[in-house]
C-alpha cells in the first residue's frame, strides 16, 4: 500500500532542498484537507487516507511538473558553486587584478604581432582578448537588469562564436571534436541558467544569472 511518505519521496525526487520543503508543506496541507473531507463523508480512517492519497494523483507526473517550475538539486548546486566562485574572486584583489590584466596583456601581444606582420595569430589573440575581457570583466560591470543582461549575453556569444570561427574555420571538419568539447560546457551552463531564470523572479536573481 502506498503511503504519503512514499508519494512525497517520489514527487520530490531531484528537487532542491528548498523546493522539496515547499512541495511537502503544500501536499501535506492538501492531503489533510482531503482526508478530513473523506472522514466527514463517513469514511473509515484507513479509507479516508487512501482517498486523500488518490486525490493527489500520480507522484511521477507531479514530479515532472514540479521540476518544470521549481529548482532542481542540480540547478541549486550550480547557483551555490557560482556564488562561492564570485565571493572567492571578490575577496581576493590580486585575483581580480589578474583576471582584468590578462585580456589587456593579450591585446598588447596582438598589437605587437600586427606590427610584425603575424596577422593570423594576431587576429586570434585580438578576438581572444575581447572574449576574455567580456567574460572576466562581467562580474565587475553594472549588469543588474534583464535588459542589460540580454545585451551582455549577446555580446558574449558573438565574441565566443567569432573566436571559434577564426580558430577553427579552415579545419572545421577535422577539429569538430575539439570544437564540440570546447562548446558543450558553456552551452550546458547557459541552458541551465536559462531554465533557472524562468523559475526565479528577477528580484531573487544572483549576479551570475545576469551573465
Amino acid at each position: 500500500m502506498t503511503t504519503l511518505h512514499a508519494w512525497l519521496e517520489q514527487a520530490t525526487r531531484r528537487l532542491s532542498h528548498d523546493s522539496a520543503v515547499q512541495v511537502r508543506a503544500e501536499i501535506q496541507e492538501h492531503y489533510e484537507s482531503e482526508r478530513e473531507a473523506a472522514t466527514g463523508r463517513g469514511a473509515t480512517p484507513a479509507h479516508a487516507e487512501q482517498s486523500a492519497l488518490a486525490a493527489l494523483g500520480s507522484a511521477k507526473v507531479a514530479n515532472r511538473q514540479y521540476r518544470k517550475v521549481l529548482l532542481t538539486s542540480a540547478q541549486a548546486r550550480m547557483l551555490r558553486v557560482g556564488n562561492h566562485e564570485a565571493r572567492a574572486i571578490c575577496s581576493r584583489p590580486w585575483l581580480k587584478f589578474l583576471l582584468l590584466a590578462l585580456p589587456m596583456g593579450m591585446l598588447l601581444v596582438a598589437s605587437a604581432l600586427f606590427v610584425n606582420g603575424t596577422l593570423a595569430l594576431a587576429r586570434t589573440l585580438l578576438l581572444g582578448s575581447i572574449a576574455f575581457a567580456i567574460f572576466f570583466a562581467a562580474p565587475f560591470l553594472p549588469i543588474y537588469t534583464p535588459s542589460r543582461a540580454r545585451v551582455y549575453r549577446l555580446l558574449k556569444w558573438t565574441a565566443l562564436i567569432s573566436l571559434f570561427c577564426v580558430v577553427f574555420w579552415q579545419d572545421a571538419l577535422k577539429n569538430s571534436w575539439l570544437l564540440a568539447s570546447c562548446l558543450w560546457i558553456p552551452l550546458w551552463t547557459e541552458s541551465t541558467r536559462f531554465l533557472i531564470r524562468r523559475k526565479l523572479p528577477v528580484s531573487q536573481w544572483p549576479k551570475q544569472l545576469y551573465l
